[in-house]
């Protein structure tokens, strides 16, 4: 007489993920995508248990996505013990941080939980001096690293380790962005009466390069008979105040509307009302913002950093600016002036950016079963491995 085997059920894996804050950005979309696909009542993996802890929510109507725990502020010790406490409370298999704030909170986070710890590397670039200590500290001491690009990787990362003389597993988690608006028509392109509406989203930040938006503001208007306006959307982060004060020494002041951090669907609705995202950036990781408007159906004009140079190809789904912004806004009344090709250049960009964010979903769980130890039988390619500090 044989004993009848029985399958077990996977264990469920509890994950804590570390964020900033809730305020739409980057990092916000991807917690708000993976909450999406994790905790419905068909999630993506029954056996994951995903919850985020911000350090700071945001003020009503302008959150990306409501956190588990929330603390008061960004930079409030307190914030950071409540943090810790849930790390301790809930005890996850695994720890996951974005953004160097709650980078720096991870070791003591995974001795507290007794789990795994991962860091999430989001950019090609370091933001501050702060942001660069704790990386290059933390990245050859975390189990594993996510990455969302592999620029973040090849600038970020592997310098890191190289400079420890170590080497940690990575995965790559590809983000998937959402189209910023739902709809299905094409964008036309602006009619000779009517300004030229451009339109950026996103944190403010000296990174994101507004001065030269600015200066593309002003040639479009100069050169487009109806004009040309720009929305600046998203909490100012350092570099709404010499923006503005720039676009009124060039007369452009009346030309600019600030809407400041604002909801989901506020954002939509105005990059609906647009006709051009813009986003001319001196670095990126994978630039949620701009492949939030690639996969709408919107013109872009992009440098090419990040992700962005590697998966948009210049005067196909993109126009990719280089250093003249000047040559870039000629480009671009070109391009208005033909609504045959204006409109073919957004059927394009959503044609080839338009995609699941449960590609990015299944990625993250595969990589924190593995981090867990309850990998299941082809799940998946495993990461580069190594002899990772502890």
């Amino acid at each position: 007489m044989h004993a009848r085997s029985v399958e077990r059920a996977p264990a469920d894996v509890r994950v804590l993920h570390l964020i900033h804050d809730t305020t739409v950005g980057g990092v916000e979309a991807i917690a708000a995508h993976l909450q999406a696909a994790l905790r419905t009542p068909e999630p993506l993996a029954a056996d994951v248990r995903y919850r985020v802890a911000s350090l700071a929510g945001a003020p009503e109507g302008q959150e990306a996505l409501v956190a588990d725990v929330e603390g008061t502020g960004v930079n409030s010790p307190l914030s950071a013990l409540r943090l810790l406490r849930e790390a301790r409370r809930l005890r996850p298999q695994v720890t996951v941080t974005s953004l160097w704030r709650v980078v720096a909170l991870g070791a003591l986070a995974r001795r507290l939980s007794g789990g795994r710890w991962a860091v999430w590397v989001h950019s090609s670039r370091f933001t501050n001096r702060f942001d660069r200590a704790v990386h290059r500290w933390a990245i050859p001491r975390t189990d594993m690293v996510l990455v969302d690009s592999a620029s973040a990787y090849e600038n970020v990362v592997r310098p890191a380790l190289a400079r420890a003389g170590t080497s940690v597993p990575h995965v790559l988690v590809h983000p998937r962005a959402s189209p910023i608006f739902s709809d299905d028509v094409p964008r036309r392109a602006p009619r000779t009466d009517e300004p030229l509406r451009l339109v950026f989203w996103g944190r403010l930040a000296p990174s994101k390069r507004l001065d030269r938006i600015v200066e593309l503001l002003g040639r479009a208007d100069a050169l487009w008979p109806g004009g040309a306006r720009l929305d600046l959307i998203g909490p100012d982060d350092g570099a709404l105040e010499s923006a503005l004060a720039l676009a009124a020494s060039y007369g452009l002041r009346d030309r600019i509307t600030r809407h400041g951090a604002s909801a989901r669907e506020e954002i939509g609705a105005l990059a609906a009302a647009a006709h051009v995202f813009v986003q001319l950036s001196d670095f990126e990781g994978y630039a949620m913002s701009a492949h939030e408007a690639l996969s709408a159906g919107m013109v872009c004009a992009l440098t090419p950093v990040g992700e962005l140079a590697t998966d948009t190809a210049d005067g196909v789904d993109a126009l990719l600016v280089g250093e003249d912004t000047d040559s870039a806004a000629e480009r671009l009344i070109a391009l208005a002036q033909d609504p045959e090709a204006f409109e073919a250049m957004g059927t394009r960009a959503r044609s080839r950016h338009s995609a699941s964010s449960t590609d990015m979903a299944e990625a993250f769980v595969q990589a924190c079963r593995r981090l867990a130890g309850t990998e299941r039988p082809g799940s998946g390619a495993a990461p580069r491995r190594g002899t990772g500090a502890r």
